[in-house]
């Protein structure tokens, strides 16, 4: 087991591999299980998989919650275990945060991967998407909600409390902020997170290219080579391209 403290909260991770550093960021009400494939990359990578604020193992203050705040606990946790730079997976909500962390921290991030994620909260202009969100914040006060979300499950306040900071996320101006080279890779079946979401990032993100699944917002857990395949491919040629710029 292994905890830090990062500002107001001690947060669980996990370091896995060896090599180039590779941060895992997890979705809404996610704990780090939910990279059931990081044994494939850590053959390759350094991977560091963490809880987010409110969910898992680490802590679970009373709120507001935000993503740039959740943004800041992932950089304050690379300061705590010595990490200056990096490359930076998120899933969707994830996706959200590890946006965040480059667009405000362009010097940390190697490489980016934003995977089923969106550059707003996707209910802001999609009806149908709202109206899923309105029946999943209903659902998630109903009992035994919450326990199905992993081993380490959110308890249902910690949960709001992270839908409530991925509701309000709006990260369109923020995009080109980025400058690491970034990979989106969408399930061409995500009704929860329409494809114009990713289409909009790889718009507004200079460099970045926009790649599309077979499958749903959960392609990670159901098909994971299909998306992990791409993402081992687009690391190699960031660290190979990184390699050329320092001779």
């Amino acid at each position: 087991m292994s905890i830090v403290k990062v500002d107001d909260i001690n947060m669980y991770y996990e370091i896995h591999g060896e090599g180039e550093p590779l941060v895992l960021i997890a979705g809404l009400g996610m704990d780090l299980s939910i990279w059931g494939t990081a044994q494939e990359i850590s053959r390759k990578y350094n991977v560091i998989m963490f809880d987010n604020r409110g969910a898992g193992r680490t802590d679970k203050p009373d709120g507001p919650y935000s993503i740039e705040l959740m943004a800041d606990d992932a950089v304050g946790l690379m300061d705590k275990l010595g990490i200056k730079r990096a490359h930076i997976m998120g899933c969707s909500m994830g996706g959200a945060i590890a946006q965040t962390i480059a667009a405000k921290h362009p010097e940390r991030v190697n490489g980016l991967i934003l995977h089923v994620t969106y550059p707003k909260s996707p209910d802001k202009d999609d009806p149908q998407v709202a109206a899923m969100f309105n029946q999943l914040r209903a659902q998630a006060k109903q009992p035994g909600f919450v326990d199905n979300l992993g081993k380490y499950p959110p308890t249902v306040d910690s949960f709001i409390l992270q839908f409530d900071a991925l509701l309000d996320f709006e990260g369109i101006e923020q995009l080109n902020k980025i400058e690491a080279p970034t990979i989106i890779v969408n399930g061409k079946n995500d009704i929860s997170n329409p494809l114009k979401n990713g289409k909009e990032l790889e718009s507004g993100i200079t460099n970045s290219r926009l790649i599309f699944v077979d499958g749903d917002h959960f392609v990670l857990g159901t098909s994971p080579e299909s998306v992990i395949n791409p993402v081992l491919e687009f690391l190699e040629e960031v660290n190979i391209k990184s390699n050329l710029m320092e001779e």
